[in-house]
């Protein structure tokens, strides 16, 4: 048990600030971004006892897309910020379609005349992007 717990550390300080600023960006206040963060936190360490197979996404965007799913789970559509857009993907548009947008792989291919190698290339390269902006502003973590 020791171990899930180190790990799910490990996630919270390497992707906690990111993932927080987007809870800023979708909650109505800090507090709900803080009840966000935790909540996805601590689904993260519940799906911790299943394995994850070959296919499956980059860590990162499984974080987003939690995150994500927690506010909508957690927020009343009366709190919920509808149409925002994600900061992190301004210049990615793949990946804002699949994580904001909720388009499936598929369909984007099938749009866009891609193979699957195609668009999970693309995808690499949006990833990298972000791993690399200069211009990320993670909000600082809140304190529990």
């Amino acid at each position: 048990m020791k171990t899930s717990n180190t790990s799910v550390e490990k996630l919270y300080h390497s992707y906690g600030a990111q993932l927080y600023s987007i809870a800023m960006e979708i909650a109505p206040n800090q507090a709900a971004a803080e009840k966000i963060l935790i909540g996805t936190f601590v689904k993260i360490h519940r799906q911790q006892s299943t394995q994850l197979n070959g296919h499956s996404p980059p860590i990162y965007l499984t974080l987003i897309k939690l995150i994500l799913q927690t506010a909508h789970e957690q927020l009343g559509t009366s709190q919920l910020k509808y149409n925002f857009k994600l900061k992190h993907f301004a210049n990615t548009p793949l990946l804002n379609k699949l994580i904001c947008e909720q388009i499936s792989l598929e369909n984007y291919c099938t749009e866009n005349q891609l193979t699957r190698a195609d668009a999970a290339k693309k995808i690499r390269e949006e990833l990298m992007s972000i791993r690399n902006s200069k211009h990320q502003t993670a909000m600082p973590l809140p304190k529990f």
